[in-house]
């Protein structure tokens, strides 16, 4: 199995012990706020947001893999946070991620069109689940905008590819 751990974090700026020593945004929250002298605006999450998920899904045409599936669904967000970040990210929350908030339940496929929706709530830190391919695959979205990605083949060619989406890729 190749592990992979793939983040904004550059490597470079990172302990021994695996924390990052320079201060950066961690979640959706923190949105308007300054980090490193720059202010974090919706366009420069959403920015990174789009490069997370689209590495999701090279890796998943690199690999031919049709879907991802759901396994230990558990939705973090109450009603009352989901409807606050609404209000504030209006521009970021819409029916369609909504809908798959929602309607999202335990072993559903998750094929393209609704993968980058389901990536984005998780992203988001709106629900929690393990999102694999059997036997194949396995993403992990956690907590500080880290991802985790498990394969059964080596992610090299593609390494060049997804650092052009402005993410840093380390091997375990």
């Amino acid at each position: 199995m190749y592990k992979y751990r793939i983040s904004k974090y550059d490597p470079l700026f990172r302990a021994a012990n695996g924390r990052y020593l320079k201060e950066d945004w961690i979640s959706i929250s923190d949105i308007d706020k300054t980090f490193d002298g720059k202010q974090l605006t919706i366009e420069s999450y959403k920015a990174i947001e789009d490069g997370y998920v689209n590495a999701i899904y090279l890796i998943i045409g690199y690999m031919n893999i049709p879907f991802l599936s759901i396994k230990n669904l558990s939705k973090n967000s109450s009603i009352d946070v989901l409807q606050d970040l609404i209000r504030k990210y209006p521009e970021l929350y819409n029916e369609k991620i909504l809908d798959i908030y929602h309607n999202s339940k335990e072993l559903d496929n998750l094929k393209k069109g609704v993968l980058d929706s389901y990536c984005r709530l998780l992203l988001r830190e709106n629900i929690w689940s393990e999102v694999f391919y059997q036997e194949k695959f396995k993403v992990f979205i956690k907590y500080d905008y880290l991802m985790g990605i498990h394969s059964n083949q080596s992610l090299e060619k593609i390494i060049p590819d997804i650092e052009k989406l402005g993410l840093f890729i380390e091997k375990f």
